[in-house]
């Protein structure tokens, strides 16, 4: 089903459609209604580019169908002009952003959804397997929230983080003095105009201070950005001064990061912005869904990865990124800008979280609380 096909947008005749099991539609559909808060009688867009995972999105259009909604699609690339979507902003009221790379075009589609009134969801990467029926989104929302406001309960308290793992992490995280940033509770309940989320929801996170991050971050596994293979060939050391990332070594793995982040950071001298924001820590976020998979696979670490942006959502485990911080919600994002946002994850084995409420405590490392311990959670 379609309208208004014109320009880029491109009409998926039914028998072109593929055989999805009924009980993904059922699930989106779920998921749509309940989260997104769809209608029979409002539009959706669709915002898809070339690596868009075709399956997921027929999945999706077949739930907007169920749900008895019109919908159409543009196809985002190089030549997308902002313009061209907010042409299409103002005919519907629900965009369904699964595209899967970022493109200059929907860079300000999170600015463009307040002035018009539409309501978000994004699906980065979002594979079949979420809609299945204990996939990622089939958490129960009422614990989710539950879960969610526990946690935010307890963080609110941190000045600062001593993380460690068996596996040579010695990490410490500072926050923004007399709690100027607040911790943004990610519940994947968008009912509202001009609001967005990702789907699958379910973390808890804030922006570091910019410059008191300092210490070793030892990752099992790279961003899906990066490599979408499973796990490293070798573990990839990082040593952070000052929020910065001076150093990457480890095997061939390490150096795939280190020629991204170069080029990224090329990208970032071609802006005319700061180029060490590209390696500058940007946030510190906690899972919060029990249904998200794993990153990290040990029994195959071949296997394709998770994507990050469900990984990073599984309860008992944490993230933190570098690169971009302005994050979209008031009052967490940080100072700087930057052409990347690469979010790392550290799963729940043999990781340790030692939290401080006090900045004296903080500094001599005294009197901390451990929410993760050594793969136990606190919460």
């Amino acid at each position: 089903m379609t309208f208004n096909p014109e320009g880029k947008i491109r009409i998926i005749k039914k028998e072109e459609r593929k055989e999805i099991p009924p009980e993904y539609i059922k699930n989106a559909e779920s998921a749509l209604r309940n989260f997104v808060a769809v209608k029979s009688e409002e539009r959706a867009l669709f915002l898809v580019d070339s690596k868009t995972n075709p399956e997921t999105l027929e999945i999706l259009k077949q739930a907007v169908d169920k749900i008895g909604s019109e919908w159409q699609e543009i196809l985002i690339n190089d030549y997308t002009k902002r313009e061209d979507i907010n042409n299409l902003l103002k005919e519907v009221e629900v965009v369904i952003n699964v595209t899967g790379e970022g493109h200059e075009a929907t860079g300000e589609v999170y600015d463009d959804i307040k002035e018009y009134g539409n309501r978000m969801v994004a699906l980065y990467e979002a594979e079949p397997d979420i809609f299945s029926k204990n996939g990622t989104l089939s958490e129960n929302f009422q614990e989710l929230q539950e879960r969610l406001n526990r946690m935010e309960a307890v963080l609110k308290e941190a000045v600062g983080f001593h993380i460690t793992s068996r596996y040579g992490t010695d990490l410490k995280v500072g926050l923004p003095s007399f709690h100027s940033r607040r911790w943004a509770k990610e519940t994947g309940l968008i009912d509202q105009p001009g609001q967005w989320d990702n789907m699958p929801s379910g973390e808890v996170y804030t922006t570091p201070q910019e410059n008191n991050v300092n210490g070793i971050l030892v990752l099992p596994a790279l961003e899906t950005d990066i490599s979408y293979e499973q796990g490293v060939d070798e573990l990839v050391r990082l040593i952070i001064k000052d929020g910065v990332i001076i150093n990457i070594s480890g095997g061939r793995s390490a150096e795939k990061m280190r020629k991204y982040l170069e080029k990224k950071a090329g990208k970032q001298i071609e802006e005319g912005d700061n180029v060490w924001n590209v390696f500058r820590i940007s946030e510190i976020g906690f899972g919060a869904n029990s249904k998200a998979r794993y990153i990290v696979k040990e029994e195959d670490p071949g296997a394709p990865a998770t994507p990050t942006v469900e990984a990073e959502k599984r309860f008992g485990t944490m993230h933190l990124a570098f690169g971009d911080s302005k994050h979209g919600e008031e009052g967490v994002e940080g100072l700087e800008e930057a052409v990347s946002h690469l979010d790392f994850v550290l799963p729940r084995t043999a990781l340790t979280v030692e939290m401080f409420r006090n900045e004296n405590d903080f500094k001599k490392g005294k009197n901390g609380k451990k929410i993760f311990n050594d793969g136990g959670v606190n919460f």
